[in-house]
């Protein structure tokens, strides 16, 4: 039976991550660079050892930061995956997995039908991959979606390479009804699980709700 896989991303206080551990999630995730839900390595130590994530993997978001940071957050978390989601290259991917024993995914920002392609170089090396929509300057968490058209476009480079996947941005309750129908491996939420900037159990509780469902119907087909 196929999973959808779900990650709850941008926790940024003791009760976001409070109330993402309570959820299903496979997931949480971290951001430990610029961006209005930035957090410090030792922030997130100390909520992990307060509260344990039972058995959701831990997801650290960086954007074009050096090694040496990544590294200090990989053991200070500690860490599960390391998501790479600047202008990384492969060289420097490559550096990180010599260096330590967690995953790497590499987030794609997706432009065209022809932005599936820049994944070919990190294919062997990564373990994973987000494809998410850059907005100006930002390279996420802006509440944007791409065209999910293009979805099946990734799913058979990911199902080609035994590689898994997840969609990011702009996915809420509302816009997921419209994702879940192209079947992603996996959904990359932020802000759509936020009432007054701050997580809500009720829209995760939601958001799981629907992708249980769907994958139930998906699955009895």
């Amino acid at each position: 039976m196929s999973k959808t896989m779900v990650k709850f991303c941008g926790n940024k206080s003791l009760e976001d991550y409070q109330a993402s551990v309570k959820t299903d999630a496979d997931y949480l995730g971290f951001v430990f660079t610029r961006s209005k839900r930035q957090v410090t390595p030792d922030q997130v130590a100390q909520w992990v050892g307060s509260v344990h994530p039972r058995n959701k993997r831990l997801v650290g978001i960086f954007v074009n930061q050096s090694k040496e940071f990544i590294l200090h957050a990989v053991r200070t978390v500690p860490l599960d995956v390391v998501q790479c989601h600047g202008d990384e290259e492969l060289t420097f991917i490559k550096d990180l997995k010599a260096e330590s024993d967690v995953d790497i995914w590499k987030v794609i920002h997706h432009e065209d039908e022809s932005t599936v392609n820049k994944l070919k170089p990190f294919l062997g090396t990564i373990d994973g991959f987000v494809v998410d929509k850059k907005v100006g300057n930002q390279y996420g968490g802006t509440g944007t979606s791409f065209n999910w058209g293009h979805i099946p476009l990734y799913d058979k480079v990911s199902c080609e390479n035994d590689i898994p996947y997840l969609i990011a941005g702009g996915i809420n309750v509302e816009t997921l009804q419209e994702l879940l129908p192209f079947s992603p491996q996996g959904i990359d939420l932020s802000s759509g699980i936020e009432e007054n900037f701050a997580k809500s159990e009720e829209k995760m509780n939601l958001i799981e709700r629907m992708v249980r469902e769907h994958d139930k119907r998906t699955n009895t087909r």
